[in-house]
């Protein structure tokens, strides 16, 4: 995806070490799961939001969860690329030196 690339490219991974890029890469999915949640959890309606609720309690699993929001949360997938060209924005916005 496009903007999964213009997003790794800002992280100018090149420029860390090993361990460092795992740790960006590691952090970066958390916020694009945490940023992404947030938004579609806003979009829900109280029904919907009701029942997500019920499931996080009871322990679902990710792939129950996901397939929650894919059928009851309209654009789901564009919720995500929304949180993800957002947070490529904002690190792009850190202008990361290449690796020398």
């Amino acid at each position: 995806m496009a903007t999964d690339n213009n997003l790794l490219q800002a992280l100018n991974l090149d420029a860390f070490e090993p361990k460092e890029q795992e740790e960006l890469l590691l952090t970066l999915s958390d916020l694009v799961f945490r940023g992404s949640l947030v938004r579609l959890v806003e979009r829900m309606d109280d029904k919907t939001r009701l029942d997500f609720s019920v499931l996080c309690v009871k322990g679902a699993s990710e792939e129950a969860m996901a397939d929650f929001i894919k059928e009851r949360v309209p654009n789901a997938d564009a919720v995500v690329r929304e949180t993800i060209d957002e947070l490529a924005a904002d690190v792009a916005a850190l202008n990361i030196p290449a690796a020398v």
